[in-house]
């Protein structure tokens, strides 16, 4: 499960059903800006709570603050928090957005979006994003995960595909995949892309994570507002391609914590359950086809 302030109560309900936390490190702390004089609060509470579930399930970092494919550089400071982070946590990897959450503004040199802005698929972006990868893979000594983003405004005329600048950026520094089956429902809806494509063209071994989640429709938009359980479609996506990708090592459920009403504690648990029930079908898949073995 994606890590939010509703979650321990669902590991106290349901904790067996839970194999690890992926955790927002930037929900960790408070950050008043480069130029403040003590920057970053840290949330103590919060961090006390994950290191005690920390002694009974696996952590992973799930980061969205670096913003990777930003032409600014890389926010030094912003990576030690990361790093001293995971010391703390141990995360067994770490994952970032293939989105842009930081601009320039005039006089705030990094300012937050307030978004993922959609970024231009083309070789000065894949050599940004790679140097910017590789640094967290000197820091982090993890694996790095990119996540494909929820595309709300189209780039027209991309020099390459999303599945072809992650196949690029796999082969250049051997980061990873996660995976995120909701935002390529969220962009079948909104840009009308074919989601068999673009499953089709992924590098099957680039994929190490999958997420799920679900969304609600703004005027003639949908959202990937983390609002609601996994629809249809992404399960049979999960289903028929999770066996296709031999090194997939995780799927999580991702919700908002102000939906936790909406979805409620039983919906939680049943999504959960039809997760073990689909890494279950993906297990047989694998056995039943030596060339799919796990790596």
């Amino acid at each position: 499960m994606l890590y939010n302030p509703a979650v321990p109560a669902v590991l106290d309900a349901a904790g067996e059903l839970v194999d690890y936390v992926e955790v927002i490190p930037d929900r960790l702390w408070y950050d008043f800006g480069a130029d403040a004089a003590d920057r970053f609060a840290h949330v103590h509470g919060a961090i006390a709570t994950l290191r005690r579930h920390a002694e009974r399930h696996v952590l992973t970092g799930h980061g969205i603050g670096l913003s990777l494919p930003s032409a600014m550089p890389l926010d030094e400071a912003m990576l030690d928090q990361v790093a001293a982070s995971h010391r703390c946590l141990d995360y067994r990897w770490y994952s970032e957005h293939l989105s842009m959450f930081l601009t320039p503004d005039g006089s705030i040199p990094d300012a937050q979006a307030g978004m993922g802005l959609p970024m231009v698929h083309d070789s000065e972006t894949l050599e940004i994003v790679g140097q910017k990868v590789r640094r967290l893979q000197d820091a982090l000594d993890r694996p790095i995960l990119l996540e494909n983003g929820t595309i709300f405004s189209a780039i027209p005329d991309p020099e390459m595909s999303e599945p072809e600048f992650m196949n690029r950026l796999h082969a250049q520094t051997g980061c990873g995949m996660l995976l995120d089956l909701h935002n390529l429902y969220a962009n079948t809806l909104n840009l009308g892309w074919s989601a068999d494509e673009y499953l089709r063209a992924i590098d099957p071994d680039v994929v190490i994570e999958i997420h799920l989640a679900g969304g609600d429709w703004l005027r003639s938009h949908y959202t990937d507002s983390h609002s609601r359980r996994t629809p249809g479609p992404v399960w049979e996506w999960l289903t028929e391609w999770g066996p296709r990708f031999p090194n997939l090592a995780a799927i999580t459920f991702e919700y908002h914590e102000s939906y936790h009403s909406r979805i409620g504690m039983d919906g939680v648990i049943e999504e959960l359950e039809a997760m073990h029930a689909c890494a279950s079908r993906i297990a047989q898949a694998r056995a039943a086809e030596p060339a799919l073995a796990l790596c």
